[in-house]
């Protein structure tokens, strides 16, 4: 069942699923959002539209820099984005909910390359997590590997 939670909560759960991929604190690490959501079937075809207000908020935390759709089926072009620097494209889903204060969020990630710049190498991941609220804040609590897309 998907989980309807508050602008803030969504992007804190984003924040807390990115971080169980990424070192966030990494002043190098950019990272743009796929505006689609995961579809709940598996795959990256279908799937709803994040909310203007969600990507506006991880935009102002500085979460996300900006846009970019991953594509639906591999090739052997590197993908690039419309960006400041290379980096990585998240697509998430829904929260799911889970007993207690707790969701699972699953997320593809992508490298991209910039306009201009050296293509980077075709990788792409997707994980699920397990997220926890505690207190005010949301964290990680279990990753776990899915097959790629």
């Amino acid at each position: 069942m998907v989980d309807s939670l508050p602008v803030s909560d969504m992007v804190a759960v984003y924040r807390a699923a990115l971080g169980g991929a990424f070192t966030l604190s990494d002043p190098t690490l950019s990272i743009v959002v796929d505006p689609q959501l995961l579809p709940r079937t598996g795959g990256l075809a279908g799937g709803d539209t994040l909310a203007p207000a969600v990507i506006a908020a991880m935009r102002a935390s500085g979460l996300v820099q900006g846009l970019c759709k991953i594509p639906l089926k591999a090739s052997g072009v590197p993908l690039t984005c419309n960006a400041e620097r290379a980096g990585y494209v998240a697509r998430f889903s829904q929260p799911f909910g889970m007993p207690g204060d707790t969701v699972q969020v699953n997320l593809v990630v992508q490298q991209y390359s910039i306009a201009g710049g050296r293509p980077e190498q075709r990788l792409r991941f997707e994980r699920a997590y397990v997220v926890v609220r505690e207190g005010a804040t949301w964290r990680a609590v279990r990753e776990a590997r899915l097959s790629a897309p």
